[in-house]
């Protein structure tokens, strides 16, 4: 984009002469103008299409943004080994060349992606009569809401500890295309901002609160692999509970319980096994990232002809981590032994022994149903809710129920307990522990402080955002 910029500028400086307007009128086969892209609906859709191909990469959610890096931060895997690839990374070494530039292209994929929403947004308002009934709508709320979801996902990356406080600057919200730097905004305004893409997005999609799975248009056949109503309903509360807002965490989780439940239903047991598990869980999940090249990911991290995978865990851990329970289906079938290591890895982007439905296990769940309920329980000041809020959930995964008698600090125990089983592979945790200004977390004996939650920008923006 920079080099496309100097040449227009050259071509400026010298009147765009000849030789500029050749270079100008080459269409590469692989690009197409913005003025041929977004003259009809189906450029639009296109357009959008892009950014959801932009995200499945290994950069951001199909790998280090879920799975890899950040769980590794959490401690969910042991990586103790020197000559294991991530172990800079659960050392939280930000200075090691491999982990910086890692963390580096979360920021430069999250705000390319949200550079093309952006583009997207400003284009779609001049050609509203290009879309069919309702088109417009979904399309500029799917975008709103992206660029509100990976705005958040680079502040929790990037900015502060909430609980310090949200009043220092913190990281652009970039919410209009130009080539210009943006300035850094304090973490009240970066999250206004937030709401303010998020209740327009509500809004627009509230025309259609359908969760669809296979239809004739390929564009509206999933709706789970779209950023839908209730996704971004359930994004502001997580964004809530996030900066301490309780009430309004609380409000958001038990709209999408009580009207929403039904349309997530939690994978029972016996689909977790057979020939078509629903390892990924993709039913309960109101938003997930399609990922085509999942299989090929999940072997170079959790794979191994040597019987050693990149990422997994030691037995004994896994034991501690589900608490012995040998009825928890989240370790029963979503954790796999391989070769003759009695280390085991987490399954559930596996595919190889899966014989109908390969689909299925090609999603990265970037919000489920249960965080909803872990989000309602965290949040209300009702103990009983609490507690059956909680149940729900765990009682679906086969393991031991919260007691009808635990008090607030007992249900608040458990709920960081099931966080660590509910979400491996999916890059939560970390999040939930910087929320929560975790001091030692599982698995590592370094004291965390804002060196190691807060990820350090790249220094060219550093540089040019001075």
């Amino acid at each position: 984009m920079r080099n496309l910029y100097k040449v227009l500028i050259a071509c400026s400086l010298i009147g765009l002469s000849s030789s500029c307007k050749k270079w100008l009128d080459v269409q590469p086969k692989t690009n197409i103008s913005e003025n041929v892209l977004f003259e009809n609906e189906q450029g639009f859709k296109d357009a959008l299409t892009g950014v959801y191909i932009l995200l499945a990469g290994s950069d951001f959610y199909a790998k280090e943004f879920t799975m890899g890096t950040m769980d590794v931060l959490a401690q969910q895997y042991d990586v103790s080994a020197n000559t294991n690839q991530y172990y800079e990374t659960g050392r939280y070494n930000y200075t090691n060349a491999t982990v910086q530039s890692n963390i580096n292209r979360f920021w430069y994929t999250g705000y390319k992606a949200i550079a093309n929403i952006n583009n997207i947004l400003q284009a779609i308002e001049l050609r509203k009569s290009v879309f069919a009934e309702g088109m417009y709508e979904r399309i500029k709320g799917e975008a709103l809401g992206l660029r509100a979801m990976i705005h958040f996902d680079l502040f929790r990356a990037f900015g502060p500890i909430p609980s310090k406080g949200l009043t220092g600057e913190t990281i652009p919200y970039v919410n209009v295309f130009e080539m210009k730097v943006k300035p850094n905004v304090s973490g009240t305004d970066f999250i206004e901002a937030c709401y303010a893409d998020l209740n327009q997005a509500i809004d627009l999609l509230s025309l259609d609160k359908q969760v669809v799975y296979g239809t004739i248009d390929p564009f509206t056949s999933h709706t789970r692999n779209h950023f839908n109503y209730w996704a971004a309903n359930g994004l502001k509360a997580r964004i809530a509970l996030y900066i301490g807002d309780k009430d309004l965490a609380y409000q958001q989780a038990k709209f999408i319980i009580d009207q929403g439940a039904k349309l997530f239903p939690f994978v029972e047991r016996n689909n977790l096994a057979g020939t078509s598990p629903y390892r990924a869980l993709l039913p309960e999940q109101l938003f997930g990232i399609y990922t085509p090249n999942l299989h090929q990911i999940n072997e170079d991290l959790f794979r191994s002809t040597s019987g050693q995978s990149t990422l997994s865990n030691k037995a004994s851990f896994l034991t501690a981590v589900f608490e012995g329970s040998s009825t928890d289906v989240r370790s029963v079938f979503l954790w796999k032994t391989d070769g003759t290591s009695a280390d085991k890895y987490p399954a559930k982007y596996r595919d190889d022994d899966i014989q109908t439905n390969l689909l299925n296990t090609r999603r990265i769940p970037l919000m489920r149903m249960s965080e909803i309920y872990f989000i309602g329980a965290e949040s209300s000041n009702i103990r009983e809710e609490r507690i059956e809020w909680m149940n729900k959930v765990i009682a679906v995964r086969g393991a031991v129920t919260i007691s009808s008698t635990a008090d607030m600090d007992q249900i608040d125990a458990n709920i960081v307990k099931e966080y660590r089983k509910e979400f491996y592979q999916e890059g939560q945790l970390f999040f939930y522990h910087k929320r929560k200004n975790t001091l030692r977390i599982e698995g590592s004996s370094i004291d965390m402080t804002e060196a190691q939650y807060v990820f350090p920008k790249p220094n060219d923006e550093i540089e040019f955002n001075n």
